[in-house]
């Protein structure tokens, strides 16, 4: 009878158990199909943000460019002036050369129009004298080093028959509504 000698393998003499290697089908496609979710989930939202053309109405852009004549006064300690320049259909800070387009319905192509007029001092503490009907009309409003400016109202005209007026705190950008 021969003997039998165990063999001890390099690992170790334990016997060689069946291993289990690699990633079953399913655990695959369950990970390509939340990688797809994933993907599909971002590339909407990433064409949704970029289709957006987002057109700004003219009493918005009235108000981004009194925000920045306001700020080059303070900033640059001079006194900025904001015009409509009826040619080019665009508001005017100067000095400076900026510009703030407002469509194509100003212009000399449109028939909108942006006009300025001051209010009227008050007295004391009283409220302004019959501020939305002023008729003091003026080309431009200007505005100080510390940010204020004269009381004064923005009548927007968009040429369609509506002119909607707007009147501005004197020391911020803010469209005052009190009656």
């Amino acid at each position: 009878m021969a003997l039998r000698v165990q063999m001890t393998l390099a690992t170790g003499s334990k016997p060689l158990l069946s291993s289990r290697e690699g990633f079953s089908l399913i655990e695959i496609l369950l990970v390509v199909a939340l990688i797809a979710l994933a993907s599909g989930v971002l590339i909407t939202n990433f064409t949704t943000f970029s289709d957006v053309t987002q057109e700004y109405r003219p009493e918005e852009i009235l108000q981004a460019a009194i925000r920045e004549a306001r700020f080059t006064a303070a900033a640059e300690r001079v006194t900025t002036r904001i015009s409509y320049d009826d040619k080019t259909g665009n508001l005017l800070i100067e000095p400076g050369d900026q510009s703030y387009g407002l469509g194509e319905n100003f212009g000399t192509g449109g028939q909108g129009e942006i006009r300025f007029y001051l209010v009227p001092p008050a007295e004391g503490l009283r409220p302004f004298p019959d501020a939305d009907r002023s008729t003091l009309k003026t080309r431009e409003v200007a505005f100080a080093p510390d940010r204020s400016s004269s009381p004064f109202i923005a009548e927007i005209d968009n040429g369609l028959g509506n002119a909607l007026r707007l009147r501005f705190d004197p020391f911020s950008s803010v469209v005052r509504t009190d009656k």
